[in-house]
C-alpha cells in the first residue's frame, strides 16, 4: 500500500462525523487506569466506591453501545449493575463485624458476574468485528483490566473465607477494605504479567491454584489477541489496493 493511500485513509478516518465511536474503548481504558490510580489515595470509603460504581456504569454503557444486538441481554446486564450498587452500599454501612463479613460477601459476590458479563461482551465485539481499528485495539486492553479485576475480586473472596491464603506485606487487619482491593488487584495484574515481585504470595493450596490459572489465562488471553489482531491486519492489508 502506497503512502498516498495511507493518507487518503487516515484522511477519511479523521472526516468521519462519527469518530467518537473509535474512542470509546480508549476513554474507558483510561477511566479504568484513573481509578487504579486514585483508588489507593481516597480515604473515604464513600468516594471509593462512588469512582468503583461510576466505572461499572461507564463499562456497562459502553458494553452494551458496543453490542446492539444484545437487546435481551440489556436488561439483564443493567440489572448486575444495580446489584452490585446495592452490594457496595451494604460495604460501606456502618454494621457490626459479623454482618460486615457478609456484606464484604455480597459485595464481592455481585460484582463478579457483571465484570464477568462486561469482559464477555467487549470480547464478543472485538471477535465481530472484522478489521482493526482504534476501539478494537483499546476494547482488548479494557478487557485484560476487567479480567484482571475478576480474579482480584476471587482473590479477595479467598482472603474473606480464609485470611490466612495470601501473605501480605501488611496484616490484614492493617488494610481497610479498599486498600485490601487494591492490594490483590495489584496481585492479579503482577501474575497475568509474570513479573513476580513477591511482595504478595499465595499461601493456601487454593490461592495458589488461582494464581496459576491467572498467570495460565493471562499467557493464553495475550496469544489469542495476538493471533486475532494479526488475522485481521493480513485481512485487511490483502483487501486493499497496491
Amino acid at each position: 500500500m502506497t503512502g498516498s493511500t495511507q493518507m487518503r485513509r487516515l484522511q477519511s478516518t479523521l472526516d468521519n462525523p462519527d469518530l467518537r465511536r473509535e474512542w470509546r474503548f480508549l476513554q474507558l481504558t483510561l477511566f479504568i487506569a484513573a481509578w487504579t490510580l486514585l483508588s489507593p489515595r481516597m480515604a473515604d470509603r464513600w468516594i471509593v466506591q462512588a469512582l468503583l460504581q461510576a466505572f461499572l456504569l461507564n463499562s456497562t454503557l459502553v458494553t452494551l453501545w458496543a453490542n446492539p444486538q444484545w437487546r435481551g441481554a440489556r436488561r439483564a446486564v443493567l440489572w448486575l449493575w444495580v446489584v452490585s450498587l446495592v452490594g457496595s452500599l451494604l460495604a460501606v454501612l456502618p454494621l457490626t463485624e459479623p454482618w460486615q463479613f457478609r456484606a464484604r460477601l455480597v459485595e464481592i459476590a455481585s460484582l463478579l458476574p457483571l465484570l464477568g458479563s462486561l469482559a464477555v461482551g467487549i470480547l464478543t465485539f472485538v471477535f465481530r468485528e472484522r478489521q482493526l481499528s482504534i476501539d478494537g485495539i483499546f476494547a482488548t486492553i479494557a478487557v485484560s483490566l476487567l479480567i484482571a479485576l475478576v480474579f482480584a475480586e476471587i482473590t479477595l473472596l479467598a482472603l474473606a473465607v480464609n485470611p490466612a491464603s495470601f501473605v501480605l506485606p501488611v496484616p490484614i487487619l492493617e488494610r481497610s477494605p479498599h486498600l485490601l482491593q487494591c492490594d490483590m488487584l495489584h496481585f492479579s495484574l503482577v501474575t497475568r504479567a509474570t513479573v513476580g515481585y513477591g511482595d504478595i504470595l499465595p499461601h493456601t493450596e487454593v490461592a495458589r491454584m488461582l494464581a496459576m490459572l491467572e498467570a495460565v489465562a493471562g499467557q493464553f488471553y495475550v496469544a489469542v489477541i495476538v493471533a486475532v489482531f494479526v488475522g485481521l491486519l493480513a485481512a485487511q492489508r490483502s483487501g486493499l489496493p497496491e
